[in-house]
């Protein structure tokens, strides 16, 4: 079955405002008064981070590797969100790889960071963990938003995975390679829509998160401007997630004036969008929402399948296509079934878990995508493994299938984030899923 999903790193835990994200005030704008940024970011905006010819944590056998991931099981009380065993799956992974030899002969040395994510400071103890008291090489695997920053510029430590994009990377100190875009692939996002007609002559309306400012308005004003679509309203939303009312409160003055305004399409950026459907569903207001992100998407509906879900009516989201259950695009799945057969059967996509039941494709798709990208990479590299030489083995990669991705990535100097092309998903009633849109 070829369905989708982004990786579900952290965007579940925005339902419950579990992850402590700061912020302060709320504003709405009518189009008048927003004046974004000069254009979308382009191939230029990714200069090359520093790569010392150096080699922390390699050793002539060994390379000692941190793997990162979220620790679900301190959002139990909050939240019933399970990805299964992370730690698990990461070790047999790893276990086969040095089965096989290794890479050029070095094993693969685990050390394992799970982030406490309802710590303030969770994150940056696992960094320091990894980079000051284990000095590994390359930290790997699910990275929330900013986080990623502790790593390449704090302590200049190489990168795989964490959303890449050209303002991040542009303050990089170290090699980072991705798969995820981080918010600039919704330039080709909403050409997707437009060329579908889902923009074109609407009232729409945008609400985005504080965070996701610079996508706003560096990427999707820019690109809504230069093909002559309207933007009537613009809300961003600026309230401590960790406080509901005040969330809830802010996001219903954008409802009332959204309404007020005619608006009958509201476009979902960045943190906005597990929030903003949860408040219009008390109302009986029914604009088409476009999500883009079918990563947050989700994690609204896995957190309100009790409910009709009307406000999704006829909506769409943009993603990445991928397919869980096809061992020829999940190339790691009999790895795993081999060391867990208790699991044969249960990894397929987070969007079609049952209740109640972890959601395994989640960390095998992360353990397994930045896994075989930093082993394919690495193998290029050769036996002199430094960063200078990872660096320049990634921009050389050109197309890599990563795992469970149905299209391909292009690693290149100018996509170090892969340039994976973004899909739509439409809304599927019946089966409570976004589901990849065909024609």
């Amino acid at each position: 079955m070829t369905s989708h999903r982004r990786t579900v790193r952290y965007s579940a835990l925005l339902l419950a405002g579990a992850v402590a994200l700061a912020v302060t005030a709320c504003s709405v704008k009518s189009n008048d008064d927003a004046k974004p940024s000069a254009g979308a970011t382009t191939a230029d905006a990714f200069p090359v981070p520093p790569a010392p010819a150096t080699a922390r944590g390699v050793t002539a056998d060994s390379i000692k590797i941190g793997f990162v991931y979220p620790d679900l099981s301190k959002v139990k009380q909050f939240l019933d969100v399970d990805h299964g065993d992370y730690q698990a799956v990461f070790t047999a992974l790893v276990d086969k790889v040095n089965k096989d030899g290794g890479i050029d002969g070095r094993k693969i040395v685990p050390v394992f960071g799970a982030v406490n994510v309802i710590s303030p400071t969770g994150a940056q103890e696992t960094c320091v963990k990894l980079t000051e008291d284990e000095k590994v090489f390359a930290v790997l695997g699910s990275l929330n938003a900013e986080d990623v920053n502790c790593y390449v510029r704090t302590h200049k430590t190489l990168v795989v995975g964490g959303d890449l994009t050209a303002e991040r990377y542009a303050k990089a100190q170290a090699p980072w390679i991705s798969d995820l875009r981080g918010g600039d692939e919704l330039g080709q996002g909403l050409q997707l829509f437009i060329d579908k007609g889902d923009l074109t002559g609407k009232k729409l309306a945008i609400v985005a998160y504080r965070d996701d400012q610079p996508t706003l308005d560096k990427v999707v004003l820019p690109t809504l401007r230069a093909k002559n679509i309207p933007v009537t309203e613009t809300g961003v939303l600026d309230a401590d997630l960790t406080d509901p009312a005040a969330v809830s409160s802010q996001l219903n003055v954008f409802i009332q004036k959204f309404q007020s305004a005619g608006v009958n399409t509201v476009l979902l950026v960045g943190g906005s969008q597990a929030r903003f459907p949860a408040e219009l569903h008390k109302t009986s207001y029914r604009p088409r929402l476009l999500f883009a992100s079918v990563n947050t998407a989700g994690s609204y509906v896995f957190g309100n399948r009790d409910t009709d879900l009307s406000e999704l009516r006829d909506s769409l989201t943009l993603g990445q296509a991928a397919n869980y259950t096809d061992p020829a695009v999940n190339t790691c799945l009999p790895t795993i079934e081999a060391a867990m057969p208790e699991l044969k059967g249960k990894i397929i996509d987070p969007a079609f878990t049952p209740p109640k039941q972890p959601a395994w494709g989640t960390s095998v798709s992360v353990a397994c995508r930045y896994l075989a990208l930093f082993q394919a990479i690495a193998k290029k590299a050769g036996k002199d493994l430094t960063y200078k030489s990872f660096q320049d083995a990634a921009f050389s990669l050109g197309t890599f299938h990563v795992p469970t991705f149905t299209d391909a990535a292009t690693y290149s100097r100018q996509t170090p984030n892969g340039n994976i092309p973004p899909r739509i998903f439409s809304w599927d009633p019946a089966k409570k899923a976004f589901l990849l849109a065909t024609g």
